[in-house]
């Protein structure tokens, strides 16, 4: 087992991507190296990088870029620190480094939005387009939207989100949730739909369109960061190929920088 069979896997249950054109590929170390230990993680940090190296992985996979251009290259900011010093740092360690983004993005129920949902405690999805689409729309109890603004939270916080904002009025009920895939969330077609309240993160709409808008054509919206959208999804994927590959060892690694908020007084 290596990282190109991993990633030739991955490839083969994806009908959605385009296994010449995706950004999925290795970026870092050896592809045909033999892996025994893999780390799965939602952006390939410093620290992520180090752990998963003093775990004894072989292999990192990561969701996000590991050098911050989306491109499969990744070539935009790579002769420049901190690009050279973790590049070194690769180098040295050995540790293969592949992206698995629009792969998990799309895929169905264990993917990035069914594993958000799952998450949520959304339940079953009322719309989508098909198992792999990017947004849906799911029925929860009518609340006010602040009660379902809270259990948001409460379920966010273990993932390192420690508030999250919300645009509407706090005592409106509330009943059709509508989330995404990262920066691919629901919008007017959503609402359009019947969603009355949007989960998006920040990096994914622009806030006098995706935010103000939205609230004006009659939905609630809550942001939060993007990674604590998409951190459930690996944690399922850490999950998949463990269950999937039992000759391998893997381990979910979550290292990356969170921000926090700050509040007066």
């Amino acid at each position: 087992m290596n990282t190109n069979d991993i990633r030739e896997h991955l490839l083969a249950k994806s009908p959605w991507v385009n296994g010449e054109q995706t950004v999925d590929t290795v970026k870092a170390g050896d592809p045909d190296r033999p892996v025994k230990t893999v780390g799965v993680t939602w952006y390939a940090a410093m620290d992520t990088i180090r752990t998963a190296v003093e775990m004894g992985c072989d292999l990192l996979i990561t969701h996000e870029p590991t050098f911050w251009d989306h491109a499969a290259a990744e070539a935009a900011l790579r002769n420049e620190e901190p690009a050279l010093t973790k590049q070194k740092f690769l180098d040295e360690s050995g540790l293969a480094v592949l992206r698995c983004h629009d792969i998990w993005d799309r895929w169905p129920k264990v993917g990035i939005r069914g594993s958000w949902a799952t998450w949520l405690e959304l339940g079953k999805p009322v719309l989508e387009e098909d198992a792999s689409a990017w947004t849906a729309i799911y029925a929860i109890d009518p609340q006010p939207l602040e009660q379902f603004a809270r259990h948001v939270a409460k379920r966010v916080a273990p993932l390192g989100q420690d508030s999250i904002a919300v645009l509407g009025d706090p005592q409106r009920v509330v009943s059709r949730p509508s989330i995404g895939v990262g920066c691919c969330g629901p919008g007017k077609e959503m609402i359009d739909a019947g969603a009355d309240v949007l989960i998006v993160c920040y990096d994914g709409v622009t806030y006098w369109q995706g935010c103000e808008r939205s609230v004006e054509l009659g939905a609630a919206v809550i942001c939060m960061e993007h990674g604590t959208t998409e951190l459930p999804g690996l944690i399922s994927l850490a999950k998949y190929l463990d269950e999937t590959f039992s000759d391998l060892r893997v381990h979910y690694i979550d290292k990356h920088p969170r921000p926090w908020t700050a509040t007066p007084g």
